[in-house]
């Protein structure tokens, strides 16, 4: 048994090294955050990932914080992590497919961004700075993350284009 479970665990850290066969959807050769179609620069599957954890991380704030109080806010913080989460997950698993689901992550965190002062979150909440600080701080990450996601993809396109190209 102890043989076995060596030599298994030989094999899975030989294809995770990538010397040889495929691992949870990786091309041999290639890392799922490094790509070579990229010059072995970023992919956009780790900006994706960053969006997806600051994503349940809005979800869980207005609890962890304790500034739930505010309805509209917790409601508003809930639907944009949900919204956020599911399309950072799809972006993550496929960092290849749909570039607009990080546009719209990034226009989820301008909308985060602006939520503490749209939605008056000044209003209701016994501590309104930690309600402002939380979603101003995280839609900030998320506009950034979004668009640098984007931006990755759509570059990672336009060099796998040029090189069909040639």
């Amino acid at each position: 048994m102890s043989r076995l479970r060596r030599l298994l665990t030989c094999e899975i850290i030989a294809v995770y090294l990538n010397r040889g066969g495929v691992m949870a959807g990786q091309v041999a050769g290639s890392h799922f955050w490094v790509g070579p179609g990229t010059e072995r620069s970023l992919t956009p599957s780790l900006p994706s990932s960053l969006v997806f954890l600051a994503g349940v991380w809005v979800g869980f704030a207005p609890y962890v914080l304790h500034y739930s109080s505010a309805v509209t806010v917790t409601g508003s913080d809930v639907l944009v992590a949900l919204i956020v989460s599911v399309l950072a997950l799809a972006r993550t698993i496929v960092p290849r497919d749909w570039p607009l689901f990080s546009v719209a992550n990034a226009v989820l965190g301008c909308w985060l961004l602006l939520t503490p002062f749209t939605l008056g979150t000044l209003f209701g909440v016994t501590d309104p700075r930690r309600a402002v600080v939380d979603d101003v701080v995280v839609g900030a990450l998320l506009l950034a993350l979004g668009g640098l996601s984007a931006y990755l993809t759509y570059r990672q396109r336009s060099v796998t284009r040029t090189a069909r190209e040639r």
